[in-house]
């Protein structure tokens, strides 16, 4: 007589329906352990907002990571001030879902003023080559920084802006490089705290392999940082933006939030006109 027989045999129904219930929560835990980074990364979807295909004058570049992959971004030279002084490079990283230029729209308020940008593609999005990882999203960032060093030379100021997964990056980044700047759009605290969001019954807590701890590294930085957080954010509750303003190191630091924002939405609500005077007034101090 099989195990299965003899546990219908012996055992009373209801026990029989808890033991099914524990089965079928081992392999629901184990399916998000095995295909985590297929959750946590959406290379193939897109963010669909009214503004995607508006897109600023980029250059599209190649980039080189540490362990050999040529990716393709997309960049843009600073204007120079009245002064001759080159304005500052934003680095912009994006979100989990979609690739790059779905975010460019993003993007022609920072080029308008004056300053350059580098949209960095992340491996594995946007047909590059590689599979996403906490470690390779970080290696990715610093290739886009040393290109931005061996273009406007070492010296050349550059704000990282995270928007989601990508504030993980930035902080990420920041950690190994210091920016003269930290934008952090609708970030979260760490990626476990975010899957504890939606899946408040299965202990991510152990299994999350890419973590993202960003509450942990923001608190040691030290220079100045923008806290962009709608307050109708479903996906990264606003909870999780506040501690990430109150747990910077920086002593100069800014924490705009948006009423009736989500989690694509704060240029509809000025979004764009916050970070543009955020980014001149920390120039021009």
């Amino acid at each position: 007589m099989s195990l299965t027989a003899l546990l219908r045999k012996k055992t009373p129904l209801v026990f029989q329906i808890l033991f099914g219930l524990v089965v079928l929560y081992l392999l629901i835990t184990a399916t998000i352990y095995v295909f985590q980074r297929r959750l946590m990364y959406n290379p193939q979807g897109h963010v669909n907002t009214p503004h995607r295909d508006k897109t600023p004058d980029l250059e599209k570049i190649l980039l080189k990571t540490n362990d050999g992959l040529e990716l393709v971004s997309y960049y843009k030279e600073p204007r120079k001030t009245k002064e001759g002084e080159p304005y500052p490079t934003v680095l912009y990283l994006h979100g989990n879902t979609g690739p790059a230029p779905d975010a460019a729209h993003k993007l022609i308020p920072i080029v308008d003023a004056g300053y350059g940008v580098l949209l960095l593609e992340y491996r594995g999005y946007g047909g590059n080559p590689g599979k996403p990882s906490e470690k390779g999203l970080i290696s990715d960032a610093e290739a886009a920084l040393h290109f931005i060093h061996m273009k406007q030379g070492k010296d050349a100021k550059v704000f990282y802006y995270g928007m989601s997964l990508g504030t993980g990056v930035a902080n990420g980044l920041a950690e190994r490089r210091a920016p003269a700047g930290l934008i952090q759009e609708c970030g979260f605290t760490s990626m476990t705290d975010a899957a504890k969001v939606h899946y408040p019954m299965f202990p991510v807590q152990y299994i999350v392999k890419d973590t993202f701890d960003s509450q942990r590294r923001i608190a040691h930085l030290n220079a100045p940082v923008l806290v962009l957080h709608g307050e109708k954010d479903r996906t990264v509750p606003v909870e999780q933006g506040k501690k990430m303003f109150e747990t910077a190191g920086s002593a100069d630091k800014t924490l705009k939030l948006y009423p009736e924002g989500g989690h694509t939405n704060l240029y509809d609500f000025g979004a764009s006109d916050d970070v543009v005077k955020w980014l001149t007034a920390v120039r021009k101090r």
